[in-house]
């Protein structure tokens, strides 16, 4: 063999050899290294604390932060003391021993009593957001959703009024018809499922009486009394910028969270000046695998007058909800399916004994049934991929209005029945017979949505990134108004026929967001982001829309800066300042964009005698399609900024915000002529007829009206400001007392941004004159108010004994009418021809009367002063907390001077309203 070979076989076995022990040293320093995983969890309430930062106790230099779950893992050969800290909390220093998982629970660094809250709570999110838990609803003790309102900031407490809808008002002062999308533009979102009222087209078409128009809530959006709030367990209320994972709002974001698991069995028995109420709900746990199963009934009975039985609400609510959660090494699931039933009941009804044996009633029945289903997979330990969500619902409802009345009338009216265009002979009404109207409604909503939650690793700062999509559908398979044509309830010269709401397309809403949350420590500080952007389209538009096949762009970024902790006069203090900008959008619901075809009948010829038989009414019909295809969505455009510092337990919180909704939807009328002919029958012969009379022959004139029809646009500006705050005391222990102060004040202005119509009501030479003004100014309305409410409840756990008293203080509430225009800029002529308002016009006989005479006078400010009422609630535990007494008086004492208003007294009383609940817990 030659030495060159030799040398050849010697360098190969000498690689051979470094590469394996390479190997084995690799393999050697592996089994050396081991992981340490941990959670970082809040000592009080066990929840994960995002962004705590782990750092080498040595050296100081960070390691890693907390995700999503609060948990984190290092390498124990980076370090063998970690020091684990956050903003708040006090630090803690361990030391890593093994390779397992270990749960680390942080004290918060200002220690407060173990107490029960019965007051809402700023959250600590960035957005202002007030929290409402069990406790403080079970003080409340609320008959419905609309009690606890309440609580936030501006809020103060109402007598409940059950037999009418109820919408949520968030950040407004007072309230105008016409500018209900800031109720329909509020979300409610119940265990992640979406409430959706598009479909929601329950109305009486035509009605003008106040038993039917005040019970209406189409596109009024969520009627809180349907919903109950003895299964809540907390409630989360947006009001400043939602996160870009909720969409199709415009006002703020109403979170619901209802109970799990549990072994006891709860009763609660409730009765105040206006209502009984009647609760009952099981709990099932099996621990060892991880199931709950929640059962429930409510069922709510109200009167507007207890002396009243004929007119009555009733609401029943099943509620089933089943969870299971499974936990592996890496990775842990959950599942969650809920199944609701509601039922809503309106009655009134006029005593027969004073109607003269006739029916005069109105009945609503709203039953809704709901299914949903959430599965969650989290990834434990994961650097990139951390959690997926997939949930669903889906809705149905059976909805009915039956309206029944005496229509008793003064001259000869026409019933009539043509669908299509042209002339045709009306049905001649009696003058006195029974009507009745039903309306059905059978609305379905179904719901997907996806999530998925990612972040890149990093040792300096926690980062998460959200990426979603959802889908909505809503359809309506209901009859829609159903009536005798030939007997109205509601007899009038422009009217529906009707319709089949299942005709309407469906609406289809396609939504993709993602949003980015960064939390970056900076020296003993914390600078947090959250900015995403949602991206939304309706689907299932034909291209005459405006809307079709555009995306509209939500960007919404909430930043806070969170300070070190300071001393002030001894006391640990923390301090952070947070402000949030933000577009929401609500899309329009499908009344709005697929309402009902209007019906013009113009009477030609009307034409009485003596003998039913020979009677005739002749009419000429125009099918008017009201939908507007320009319309677009309400668009609202938001700014907040807060700020929040806490020293030794008492806390204070102050938010300014601004809200800017200009495309608010609303119903707008517009003018058009309409010909028809004019009969003169004063040459027909009476005596000489056999039948009604011929028009073959009758002489006519041709004759024009301008006529209204109405149709929806965006023509609502609604523009919110104010400052909120909120005082919440450290409870004092010798007193077991604690001072919760909260208030607003908001000033509204509400604008119609497009030009008013106005047909004046006036006869010259025996015809009606013809002519629509137009006007720039509407006049709008300019609303303020400002309250506090201070809050001194008192908890003494040795007697199982608490009570509170509120001094709710309206410190005043002021109304200003907004210009409007007393000169018209145009005006259109009988002919439908539009002219430009001149100087002198004012002076022509018919055109004179376009001039509307409002003075300086109503522009004035009228302000209601200073009022107070004082509020009492008392709670106490008996049986060794198997049951539960509570009573509160509102109203208990109040201070409402009268006042001066224009040189008149006005003045003013409130009534106690009080009311008794027991609970039971076995």
């Amino acid at each position: 063999m030659s030495c060159f070979m030799r040398d050849e076989l010697m360098n190969a076995t000498t690689k051979r050899l470094y590469v394996f022990f390479m190997l084995m040293f690799a393999t050697l320093t592996a089994m050396t290294q081991t992981t340490i995983t941990g959670t970082v969890l809040d000592s009080d309430s066990k929840e994960p604390i995002v962004g705590a930062t782990i750092s080498n106790a040595q050296t100081h230099k960070a390691l890693t932060v907390t995700d999503l779950s609060g948990q984190f893992s290092i390498e124990s050969t980076k370090a063998t003391t970690i020091k684990i800290s956050f903003i708040g909390y006090e630090p803690q220093t361990m030391t890593l021993s093994g390779n397992s998982t270990f749960h680390y629970y942080l004290k918060q660094e200002i220690k407060t009593l173990d107490e029960v809250v019965v007051t809402a709570q700023e959250s600590r999110k960035l957005s202002s957001t007030s929290v409402i838990q069990k406790h403080a609803m079970e003080h409340l003790q609320p008959s419905s959703f609309t009690d606890i309102l309440e609580l936030l900031p501006g809020g103060r407490s109402k007598d409940p009024n059950l037999t009418s809808p109820n919408n949520i008002k968030l950040r407004e002062a007072g309230e105008v018809s016409g500018y209900s999308t800031t109720s329909l533009g509020t979300q409610f979102v119940v265990d992640g499922a979406r409430v959706s009222t598009n479909a929601n087209m329950q109305y009486v078409a035509g009605s003008w009486d106040a038993t039917t128009t005040s019970r209406e809530n189409m596109n009024s959006g969520v009627d809180m009394r349907s919903i109950s709030t003895d299964d809540i367990e907390k409630v989360e209320i947006v009001r400043g910028i939602a996160s870009v994972e909720y969409g199709d709002l415009t006002s703020g974001l109403v979170k619901i969270e209802r109970k799990k698991g549990g072994h006891d069995l709860n009763a609660r028995l409730k009765a105040d000046m206006k209502s009984k109420l009647f609760y009952i709900a099981k709990g099932l746990e099996w621990e060892h695998h991880k199931v709950t199963l929640n059962m429930s009934f409510d069922f709510l009975n109200a009167k507007a007058d207890p002396r009243n039985r004929l007119e009555n609400y009733k609401r029943a609510t099943i509620s089933t909800r089943f969870n299971k959660n499974w936990a592996g090494i890496q990775h842990k699931m959950s599942f969650t399916a809920n199944l609701d039933y509601t039922g809503s009941f309106d009655n009134d009804k006029i005593d027969p004994d004073l109607n003269n044996q006739v029916e005069d009633s109105f009945r609503s029945t709203f039953n809704r049934y709901m299914l949903f289903a959430k599965f969650n997979f989290s990834k434990l330990n994961a650097r990139w991929f951390k959690s997926f969500d997939a949930s669903a619902s889906a809705s149905y409802e059976q909805d009915k209005i039956e309206r029944t009345g005496l229509v008793q009338l003064s001259r000869s009216k026409a019933a009539p029945t043509s669908t299509v265009e042209g002339e045709s002979d009306a049905v001649i009404l009696p003058y006195k017979y029974v009507a009745w109207h039903h309306v059905e409604g059978k609305p379905l909503n179904a719901y997907i949505k996806l999530n998925a939650r990612f972040q890149v690793p990093s040792a300096s700062i926690f980062n998460s990134l959200l990426l979603g999509v959802d889908f909505n559908i809503d359809k309506n398979y209901g009859k829609g108004q159903i009536f005798e044509i030939t007997r109205p309830l509601y007899p009038t010269t422009i009217a529906t026929r009707p319709r089949k709401l299942s005709t309407i397309p469906a609406e289809q809403q396609l939504a993709f967001y993602a949003q980015e949350r960064v939390i970056v420590p900076i020296g003993g500080n914390s600078l947090e982001i959250e900015g995403g952007v949602r991206a939304t389209q309706l689907l299932n538009l034909k291209t005459v829309y405006a809307m079709h096949g555009k995306f509209y762009w939500d960007p919404r970024v909430n930043v806070g800066w969170s300070f070190p902790k300071f001393t002030i006069v001894g006391q640990p203090a923390f301090a952070r300042i947070s402000g949030g900008v933000g577009e929401h959008t609500k899309m329009p619901t499908m009344s709005q964009l697929y309402p009902n075809l209007l019906y013009m009948d113009l009477i030609q010829l009307s034409y009485y005698h003596t003998n039913p038989d020979f009677r005739r009414i002749n009419l000429m019909t125009y099918v008017v399609d009201p939908t507007n295809h320009a319309l677009k969505p309400a668009r609202n455009f938001k700014w907040e900024v807060s700020g929040d510092i806490n020293v030794g337990g008492n806390r204070l919180s102050i938010t300014v915000f601004r809200e800017d909704l200009q495309s608010g939807f609303r119903s707008q009328s517009s003018y058009a002529p309409y010909t028809y002919k004019k009969y003169d029958a004063s040459r027909v012969d009476a005596e000489a007829l056999t039948g009604p009379p011929s028009l073959e022959n009758m002489p006519y004139t041709i004759e024009q009206e301008l006529e209204a029809r109405t149709q929806y646009t965006n023509g609502s500006e609604t523009l919110k400001r104010g400052i909120e705050y909120t005082f919440a005391s450290r409870r004092i222990e010798k007193l077991y007392t604690r001072l919760t102060i909260n208030g607003a004040f908001f000033n509204t202005i509400y604008r119609n941004s497009q030009v008013e119509t106005y047909k004046p009501n006036q006869v010259i030479d025996n015809k009606p004159i013809q002519y629509v003004g137009y006007y720039k100014h509407d006049g709008g309305r300019e609303n303020s108010m400002c309250n506090t409410n201070f809050v001194f409840d008192t908890d003494i756990p040795k007697l199982k004994l608490g009570f509170s008293l509120s001094a709710q203080c309206l410190w005043f509430t002021s109304s200003k009418q907004k210009e409007v225009s007393n000169y018209p800029v145009s005006y259109m002529d009988g002919n439908g021809v539009m002219h430009a308002w001149k100087e002198g016009d004012e002076k022509d006989i018919c055109l004179r009367w376009l001039v509307r005479n409002f003075t300086a006078s109503q522009y004035e400010k009228r302000t209601v002063p200073f009022s107070m009422n004082l509020n009492f609630k008392v709670t106490k535990k008996l049986f060794d907390e198997k049951m539960n007494v509570a009573l509160f008086c509102n109203k208990i004492w109040d201070y409402t001077p009268d006042y001066t208003s224009k040189g008149a007294t006005i003045r003013r009383h409130v009534n106690p309203y009080f009311g008794l609940e027991m609970n039971f817990k076995l």
